[in-house]
């Protein structure tokens, strides 16, 4: 006769203890698989995070255990709760042929993390076998090619295609960032918000990405134009969201959760980045206080899928653009927990809807474009590489807006600012963006 599970049993001992038993904690909305709060959370405390009844829990979970019945989903968070939606989901106009699912890297607050997520879990897919793909929607502060070891101004062209090809990283990874257009990869990009969203729409669908099984998208801070674009206007499958311990950054990360939401777009996982510190003698030390990985799971209602430490080895290789060669223990927990995260769709029922081109109900994107209303960039380019006008540098220059921007010539009619000058770039307008052919590498041949 087995031991019998009582309140105050570890959820991991639990599960791995009894093969199969994550079914009972998910029927009853406890989406414990793949989760590494469950490997320090008693079943009592997790019961507590999600407002579960913790006796009917047990009497399941001892059930389980002595026949391998598996009671019917009870919870809110039944088998599919937080999962991406089922296989074949519904597409929308701005869908790029060839990119199967769109992973969205999230945070809401500076600093914690997010690229480094993104290139980890970029890493992840890579390395079992999947075609993957960076978009860096970080316009402004862009760090995912210095990461990589992608160099500025490596804008290629695609044989045999009209888009511009992304450069790859050494280890074959098609990444596409502001970065790969300068010349100088400390230039301040000065743009309004509907710019931003603009370029990032642009990455997407004017760039020749190839067959992907997963495109990430890393979003900068904040919950308004880009993140919105993202989830409005692109095919966003799911979520992962970024914190770190301190609780100033869990309440900033709060408000991208529910941004998510109200777009419907599930979350795939939490990360809590910057944990924790390994000190030499071995032990961890909770440098920016105790873990908020309870309460992220009971806000999210997903999966924490790891908890990372600041470790100077990933600095180095990142400064250095060696990220793909990174691995630890914490790196494996995460690579193993989102791989979980994401074989779990294929069986997740019911399914949960697709964020197309809907914006938030009854409202839309403030200021920014209706699509189609800027100029095109999907008009064909030239098949061999061409030379920019005129350096990137000097575009900065005669263009208030920047590299990707031409001001419009002011007018009568033209709006203007409070200086009473034309305003060339902002309150989304005064400003075309330019074909990407324009920012293409030199060829040397």
């Amino acid at each position: 006769m087995s031991e019998t599970i009582t309140r105050d049993m570890i959820i991991r001992a639990v599960r791995d203890a009894h093969p199969g038993i994550t079914a009972v904690f998910q029927a009853h909305g406890l989406p414990c698989a793949g989760c590494s709060v469950g490997s320090y959370e008693t079943i009592a405390q997790g019961a507590r995070t999600h407002n579960l009844d913790v006796d009917a829990l047990l009497a399941d979970l001892n059930r389980f255990a002595q026949d391998g019945t598996v009671p019917a989903g009870k919870g809110r968070g039944a088998p599919a709760a937080g999962m991406m939606a089922a296989q074949s989901p519904r597409r929308t106009a701005d869908n790029v042929a060839g990119i199967k699912h769109i992973i969205a890297v999230v945070s809401g607050k500076g600093g914690v993390g997010k690229s480094l997520v993104t290139a980890l879990l970029a890493v992840t897919l890579k390395r079992q076998g999947y075609k993957v793909g960076i978009l860096d929607g970080d316009i402004t502060g862009p760090s995912i090619p210095l990461m990589f070891g992608v160099p500025v101004r490596s804008l290629g062209q695609a044989p045999g295609q009209q888009k511009p090809a992304p450069p790859r990283s050494k280890g074959g990874i098609p990444i596409m960032s502001m970065n790969v257009l300068l010349d100088d990869p400390e230039a301040a990009v000065v743009w309004r918000g509907p710019m931003i969203s603009g370029a990032i729409k642009q990455f997407y669908t004017d760039i020749h990405w190839g067959e992907l099984d997963y495109l990430l998208v890393d979003l900068p801070p904040g919950t308004s134009d880009a993140p919105m674009t993202v989830m409005q206007q692109l095919p966003t499958d799911g979520a992962v969201l970024v914190s770190t311990p301190q609780g100033l950054a869990t309440m900033v990360v709060s408000k991208a959760i529910q941004m998510v939401k109200k777009f419907e777009v599930p979350i795939v996982g939490m990360v809590e980045n910057m944990s924790y510190v390994t000190l030499p003698g071995g032990e961890s030390y909770e440098l920016f206080g105790a873990s908020q990985g309870q309460r992220l799971v009971g806000l999210s209602g997903a999966p924490l899928l790891a908890r990372l430490p600041i470790d100077p080895t990933i600095a180095a290789f990142s400064d250095t653009g060696r990220i793909e060669e990174y691995t630890s223990e914490a790196y494996d927990t995460l690579a193993k927990n989102f791989m979980t995260r994401l074989t779990q769709r294929e069986g997740a029922r019911p399914s949960l809807p697709i964020i197309s081109t809907r914006s938030l109900k009854g409202a839309g994107v403030a200021g920014a474009r209706p699509v189609g209303a800027a100029p095109s960039m999907a008009s064909p380019v030239a098949a061999t590489p061409t030379v920019a006008a005129q350096p990137v540098r000097a575009a900065l220059q005669e263009t208030a807006a920047g590299a990707l921007v031409t001001a419009a010539p002011a007018t009568a009619a033209s709006p203007h600012n409070g200086n009473g000058k034309g305003d060339r770039g902002g309150n989304g307008g005064g400003g075309a963006l330019l074909r990407l052919g324009r920012f293409l590498k030199q060829d040397k041949a």
